[in-house]
């Protein structure tokens, strides 16, 4: 019976800013309470001034007073290119150190150490099978993991190498629209489209999908994965920075410990408001002033915050109606609007929801566990005869450079997955020698706002030969050569060094910021400082 493992699989969402951990008992999925009794876990990682490694709550309660030393937000730069545009756009904006890690990819400081993502986000999970053995009582048989619909491979692979670290046999990768879905949609036997709106902390995912009894067909996805809570919770903080700064002309932003303050209240503003229409962000003594006291006192109101964040909102909507024009969709072919993510609770969200749609979001479904209590009702339907069919798809093409540096698709965006596709191998860009192809993955018109997942090289006698591209259920590539005498042989990708396309459009992308910011400089002559002083928060 489906409910009765010896050993459960647990369901994991591991958010931007907190994790939640589910199980199912009797085909009912719940959630694992944390080791502080909360439902939620905070995806902090820290090292105490004794040396003590701390993970979840603990770890965040000592931001404002360790901010060195306490990694939040991995989920932003974990698997990701340490010299990609991305990464470098980030560094200015966290107040731990990133640098590069042992394989040209993103990585983080903790007490003085080289640390990979993949290495901080174990310590998470590590934390969470620690807590799910004690509450459960059992041995875990294995954990299906979520992520974000629009994570490109090189994220996947890594999340997948975080479970690996942390002891866990990851039974499935599973995207979180869909994931939600399934806590929305198992057993009832619907037969919907249903839009999953996935605004989390750090990313935003939409996905439309098919339910038809037990099968969830993914028709179209979209998102952005810089898109999500704290951008919202960064508009606040730049007005709380501009309003110190024309008050006492001192920028809070130069003291780590000062805008870890900030930051929570910023963040706790923003969630009250949520519930009540008017807020004071109260921080005393924030800085000082010739042995004076210098207070934060800001009234805020629900109407000022909406004015600050209105654009984000839009945005979310544009990526909607992009993801439904895939499909040759309407707002009023939706059946029903599923919110995900805490986000998502905004009441000016829940507002424009109903303005677009032409009804109101579901109630009912759990915005901070419905993706975790759907990757366990998933995780307990392996290998059972009425387990559920998932039908995903690609979220964002991959291809190859091209010898002029453009990037030519092999697989299409929204291919169901799994899927193959094949082609032949041009001459090498030199008679004798090795063919080099540069894999990347993304759907801008530019190269450098790609993630590059990794080179092949093959001699040059295999001119012609055939390559396959081949997806997973778990939206992961495998790429196989027909090599003469072994025949299709699976090749790995050599990731170490950044191709010399993807360093020319680096270079030409650094060359048209300096040439923009310089014309942004001239214009900005004899203006105030604020641009200066504080759009760099608009980037997290």
């Amino acid at each position: 019976m489906a409910g009765a493992r010896e050993k459960p699989i647990i369901g994991i969402d591991l958010g931007t800013t907190n994790a939640c951990v589910a199980y199912v008992r009797n085909r009912i999925p719940k959630v694992v309470p944390t080791d502080r009794g909360n439902l939620i876990l905070p995806t902090v990682v820290a090292l105490s001034e004794k040396g003590d490694v701390l993970v979840g709550g603990v770890a965040k309660d000592q931001l404002v007073t360790n901010p060195k030393n306490t990694i939040y937000g991995a989920k932003r730069l974990i698997g990701r290119k340490w010299n990609s545009k991305v990464v470098q756009e980030l560094r200015n904006y966290y107040s731990y150190d990133i640098v590069e890690g042992p394989s040209g990819e993103a990585a983080v400081l903790l007490g003085g150490q080289v640390h990979t993502l993949p290495q901080i986000s174990a310590l998470v999970l590590a934390h969470i099978r620690t807590i799910a053995e004690a509450f459960l009582q059992k041995e875990l048989a294995g954990a299906i993991i979520s992520v974000p619909a629009y994570y490109s491979d090189a994220q996947r692979q890594a999340v997948r190498e975080a479970g690996r670290i942390a002891g866990f046999e990851v039974k499935r990768i599973v995207n979180e629209p869909t994931a939600a879905a399934l806590a929305y949609g198992f057993s009832r036997g619907l037969d919907q489209k249903v839009l999953v709106y996935d605004l989390g902390g750090g990313t935003f995912d939409v996905s439309v999908l098919q339910l038809s009894g037990n099968v969830f067909e993914v028709l179209a996805t979209g998102g952005d994965t810089f898109l999500g809570g704290v951008d919202f919770d960064n508009r606040i903080i730049d007005y709380v920075l501009e309003d110190f700064w024309r008050q006492h002309k001192i920028d809070l932003a130069q003291s780590p410990i000062a805008m870890q303050r900030v930051k929570k209240g910023a963040e706790s503003a923003k969630i009250d408001l949520s519930l009540i229409p008017n807020v004071v962000i109260d921080l005393p003594f924030i800085e000082e002033r010739k042995g004076r006291p210098l207070d934060v006192r800001m009234p805020l109101s629900r109407q000022q915050l909406n004015e600050l964040t209105l654009d984000l909102v839009e945005r979310t909507f544009e990526i909607c109606d992009q993801v439904m024009e895939e499909k040759g969709l309407r707002p009023q072919d939706i059946d029903e609007i599923i919110l995900v993510g805490g986000q998502s609770r905004m009441p000016l969200v829940q507002q424009k929801i109903q303005e677009h749609f032409g009804k109101p979001p579901r109630k009912g479904v759990h915005p901070d566990e419905c993706v975790a209590l759907g990757a366990a009702l998933l995780g307990d339907s392996l290998d059972q005869i009425d387990s559920v069919t998932l039908v995903d798809v690609l979220s964002m093409p991959i291809g190859i450079a091209t010898p002029t540096g453009h990037f030519r698709k092999v697989l299409e965006k929204n291919t169901p997955i799994p899927a193959s596709k094949s082609f032949r191998l041009p001459p090498p860009r030199e008679p004798g020698q090795p063919i080099e192809i540069d894999i990347y993955q993304g759907d801008s018109d530019f190269l450098v706002d790609h993630e590059f997942l990794g080179s092949i090289r093959l001699p040059a006698a295999a001119t012609g030969r055939r390559i396959d591209f081949k997806l997973d259920e778990e939206c992961l590539l495998k790429v196989s050569f027909d090599d003469p005498v072994k025949g299709m042989t699976e090749i790995g990708l050599a990731t170490r060094d950044t191709p010399e396309a993807m360093k020319r459009a680096l270079a030409e992308e650094a060359r048209r910021r300096q040439a923009a910011g310089e014309q942004a400089a001239a214009a900005a002559a004899g203006e105030e400082r604020r641009g200066g002083l504080f759009g760099w928060l608009k980037r997290g």
